[in-house]
């Protein structure tokens, strides 16, 4: 094997990559390869710590893989500080939940998954957070803590502060407004590097698309390839296998460069990275490129860096201007507010594209960089006098300024969003007219994109106000108002518009109310419905395990018979044990808890639609107070909506950290930002980065690199890890004749989640292709398992669904009403707990045999060949109201 072994020394020799292999790709929370497997020392075959593919030994006639993808999202404790991005989260979500008319058919597959102007209105409305944060920001640091603080004697106390009143003392206005901006830079730039950063390590691993070259390097005159197969020489000489459905070894190449069953050589593949977003890509997930994220990225976080250091300048520029009204200095802040001006606008035109535009980017950001430092210049050249008392002068303008165009850039969204409903309205009545059925599949309850844009924005406002409030007291004596009744007075305390406190403690009391009150709302519906809820839980149960319950064939009864227990009669020596009619015991009342949480689980969505009317209204009925009947700023409990809203983040990040070794609770407090993060950041940049962009690309090479060697593949997908794998097989591969690929998923949100919130790509349509084998990566035989316990997982098919019932199976939960006489009663399984189920591994079984069977049937066919590829009938579609 000399010169032949290409290992670095973590993949042993002789990893065999023909026959069945099976990958289990796990969900939320990162569970290791080590649970996956139930082996305390698997090897890695490929990838790497980060995310890498594990063996262990076979079982069963096939290999067993994991593809841990954790360490992209759950393995580092760093990763809880993602909790404060969770604004940018939201907003870069909102771009992915529109819905659309067409569903299936034809125009579903080939057409872009959303309008274009959506997709520009929803990039404004991720700007929006950007430009409202950048001006808190800017509020904190250039005006409370540069100009109001630095005016103030001993304002901070001793300390490094102080130092810098050698340079930037109270006399010197323009040099600690500069100061504070250069604060509110730096923040913006370690953003942007931040994002680059991640940039680098996701969205650089671009997705593999076969460019037609077949496999001419590598492959000798005589049709054996040279290649390794995990690390190994795939010669004849070898002992290379013979594939079922193929008499050409695996060894060899299935023909040569430009056969029928050749091979597209992935070391030959057209890596060139996309520009264009994946939002506008034709069919949705099914498109190659959709995954190669990283040049739109770079374009994006460029517009939005400059829009950033646009908001610096206009304030520092407004600042500056007012300052010095009728001097040099004064002329070129305000230049510099054109500057500003003039990016802005251009930033709106640039995100109107779906094609990335560098150059135009890159001279945006050096265009507002000019302004900056213009303005910059201007505020050093400032005479050395004192400024008024309170803000900066200019600062209210500045920030109202930014602030209105922030709240402004969601209005363009709202009006589609009417629209949209309006003409699928229109087209609903025309339908019926027609005699046309239109289904009605359960979606988002209202407007998702507006919602959780909203919603970013009031998480963003009620944090980020209330720290502002925060570090001015921190700092000193704080008044409410602009300024104090004599400007010229020698400044005692720091002015903050009453505005502020207002708005920090409205939000973070509402936002704490409003998670009491749903809470409070789904107990006593639970409670109306208990008995009647209950009842029937009882009754599927002792269906289920009829049905379940092998038959008796024996007529001796064993002893040991004798110590088992049914838990549905109750303990077995407490005078509870007696059953009463209409009375269910406690094992099933709490599978009945369960089952109502999993069946009520997308109810949140309500929460956040009720957060949103809440924030609207609440905005509409504060501008009516203060502009219209001009009764002033009310100041409604400051004290304790402050306090809450500085402390609930953090409070969130510190008990994350100390649930981290507790992979339950990880799970569950992190899951939301693996649902929130599989998407590519093709709306905010600054949000945390997709995992998917890496792990989608990386679990398709190796189903490729296992085919190319002869294997066939099953995947095994739990949560998460189901959304995954649906879009591996489900993107176009240019291939030819890909093998079948088996398909278990579990405990999935395919249809209880991703359907119903993101509509525009996860359609029934695409769903329904996966389940009729049609073309994606390759023909696909899908089994969908789940509980009726599961708050995250649910079946495929539901009433008004196009996608074949045959794909679903129910396991009742608890697996088994028997247990041991006073020994622990059959555990909730819910969302974690099929890994441990018998009967969900009898369905994987059941998979990898049908695999092999159609493996075994296509003998004399070549490699992959499908003899019946049905197509999506164009005729008849499926339409969302």
């Amino acid at each position: 094997m000399a010169g032949r072994h290409r290992s670095a020394g973590l993949v042993p020799d002789g990893t065999p990559l023909d026959g069945l292999t099976e990958i289990r790709v796990h969900g939320v929370g990162g569970t290791g390869p080590e649970s996956l497997l139930g082996d305390l020392a698997p090897t890695r075959v490929a990838g790497d710590r980060i995310a890498g593919f594990y063996r262990t030994t076979d079982a069963a006639g096939r290999h067993r893989e994991a593809y841990s993808w954790g360490g992209m999202t759950s393995h580092s404790p760093v990763r809880a500080l993602w909790m404060f991005l969770v604004p940018a989260m939201f907003s870069n979500m909102a771009g992915w939940t529109a819905r659309r008319w067409i569903t299936a058919g034809e125009d579903e597959v080939t057409q872009k998954p959303t309008m274009w102007l959506f997709r520009w209105f929803a990039r404004l409305s991720a700007l929006s957070l950007t430009l409202a944060a950048t001006a808190m920001s800017v509020l904190l640091f250039v005006d409370v803590v540069a100009y109001q603080c630095g005016a103030i004697a001993g304002c901070g106390g001793e300390g490094w502060w102080t130092g810098l009143t050698r340079w930037a003392g109270p006399d010197e206005p323009g040099r600690r407004v500069v100061l504070g901006a250069a604060v509110s830079t730096l923040l913006a730039v370690g953003i942007f590097l931040l994002a680059g950063r991640t940039r680098r390590a996701y969205e650089s691993v671009e997705p593999p698309t076969a460019n037609g070259a077949y496999a001419a390097r590598g492959v000798s005159a005589g049709g054996t390839s040279t290649g390794t197969a995990g690390g190994t020489s795939a010669t004849a000489a070898a002992g290379a296998s013979v594939d079922p459905a193929s008499s050409t070894p695996t060894g060899t190449s299935a023909g040569a460069p430009g056969d029928a069953g050749a091979r597209p050589d992935v070391r030959s593949t057209d890596r060139t990275p996309s520009g264009t977003c994946a939002a506008a890509r034709e069919g949705g997930l099914r498109d190659p490129h959709f995954w190669s994220g990283r040049v739109w990225h770079q374009f994006l976080s460029q517009v939005h860096l400059a829009a950033c250091l646009a908001v610096v300048t206009l304030y520092l520029g407004g600042v500056v201007a007012e300052l010095g009204a009728g001097t040099v200095p004064g002329t070129l802040g305000g230049v510099a507010v054109a500057v500003a001006a003039a990016s802005v606008l251009t930033v709106l035109g640039l995100l109107a594209r779906d094609r990335a535009a560098l150059r135009a980017s890159a001279a945006l950001l050096a265009g507002t960089t000019a302004g900056l430092v213009l303005a910059a210049a201007a505020a050093l050249a400032l005479p050395a006098e004192p400024g008024p008392a309170g803000m900066a002068p200019g600062a209210r303008t500045a920030v109202n300024l930014a602030w209105g165009v922030a709240l402004g850039l969601l209005v363009p969204l709202a009006g589609q969003q009417i629209g949209a409903w309006v003409t699928r309205r229109r087209k609903e009545h025309a339908a019926a007219r027609a005699g046309i059925p239109v289904r009605r599949l359960e979606l988002f309850p209202w407007a998702a994109p507006f919602v959780l844009s909203a919603v970013s924005l009031i998480l963003a406002n009620a944090v980020l106000l209330s720290v502002i409030v925060w570090v001015a007291r921190a700092l000193a004596p704080t008044e409410w108002g602009f300024a104090p009744d004599d400007p010229t007075a020698t400044p005692t305390a720091i002015h903050l518009p009453a505005a502020i406190g207002t708005i920090a403690s409205v939000l973070s009391l509402g936002l704490v109310a409003a998670g009491v009150l749903f809470g409070l709302v789904m107990a006593l519906r639970y409670l109306r419905v208990r008995s009647v809820w209950t009842t029937d839980v009882e009754n599927d149960l002792r269906a289920a395990y009829r049905a379940h319950r092998r038959p008796v064939t024996a007529t001796v009864v064993r002893p040991d018979d004798r110590w088992w227990h049914s838990a549905l009669d109750g303990p077995a020596f407490e005078t509870q044990a007696v059953p009463r009619p209409g009375r269910p015991n406690g094992w099933v009342r709490k599978v009945a808890r369960m089952r109502y949480a999993a069946a009520h689980s997308r109810d949140v969505a309500w929460l956040l639609v009720g957060v949103t009317v809440a924030g609207v209204l609440g905005a509409a009925a504060f501008l009516v107070h203060v502009w219209v009947l001009r009764r002033g700023t009310p100041i409604v409990l400051p004290e304790l909506g402050i306090t809450l809203a500085v402390l609930l983040p953090p409070a969130y990040v510190g008990l994350l950290l100390l649930m981290w070794r507790r992979e339950r609770w990880r799970k569950t407090l992190a899951s939301v930002f693996d649902v929130g993060t599989f998407f590519p950041r093709s709306f905010h940049p600054f949000a945390p980065p997709s995992y998917a962009e890496r792990a989608v690309p990386e679990l398709t090479r190796r189903i490729w690199r296992l085919h190319d060697n002869g294997g066939r593949v099953v995947l095994t997908a739990h949560s998460q890890g189901s959304v995954l794998a649906a879009a591996v097989v489900g993107r176009r591969s240019s291939r030819p004749g890909e093998p079948t690929i088996g398909l278990v998923t579990v405990g999935s949100p395919l249809g209880k989640l991703y359907r119903w919130a993101f509509p525009a790509l996860f359609t029934d349509g695409f769903l329904d292709g996966i389940a009729q084998g049609r073309p994606g990566i390759g023909p696909v035989a899908w089994t969908n398992v789940y509980y009726a316990t599961d708050y995250v997982g649910g079946p495929i098919c539901t009433a008004d669904s196009v996608v074949p019932g045959g794909v679903d199976h129910e396991l009742p939960d608890p697996p088994t009403d028997q247990h041991v006489v006073d020994q622990p009663l059959p555990p909730v399984l819910s969302h974690t707990g099929y890994w441990v189920d018998p009967a969900f591994w009898a369905r994987v079984d059941a998979t990898c045999e049908a695999v092999r069977a159609d493996a075994a049937a296509r003998n004399g066919v070549p490699h992959g060949v499908v003899r019946d590829r049905r197509v999506i009938d164009p005729g008849v579609p499926l339409r969302y109201l």
